[in-house]
């Protein structure tokens, strides 16, 4: 019986992830703006810059780094910012590492 629950959660584990805000490992990438009228589309010929900051939460939550656009924008030498995407991944809800990335001129 005891080897039966286990079975079940390990393959629970692996089954939410698929539906919803995995428990063990989420990695996802969503746009900053859901307005994209006339943005131009990334083609290669723009520059692109990332940023990221880093979270460890385990009774204590520590955060370091930036990813505010300008900030990004200014590194990469950019001077016209056309759209920005937010990735996350996070482990066990323990390790959080949100990147933004930059697109433009």
């Amino acid at each position: 019986m005891r080897r039966l629950v286990g079975v079940w959660i390990l393959g629970l584990a692996f089954v939410l992830p698929g539906c919803v805000s995995g428990l063990i490992y989420t990695h996802v990438t969503t746009p900053l703006d859901l307005d994209l009228n006339n943005t131009p589309v990334f083609t290669g010929r723009q520059q692109a810059g990332k940023g990221d900051t880093k979270t460890i939460r385990y009774y204590v939550q520590i955060d370091w780094d930036s990813n505010a656009i300008g900030d990004i924008a200014k590194k990469a030498g950019l001077t016209e910012v056309h759209y920005a995407d937010l990735e996350t991944l996070s482990v066990l809800g323990i390790w959080t590492q949100k990147t933004v990335h930059v697109y433009g001129q």
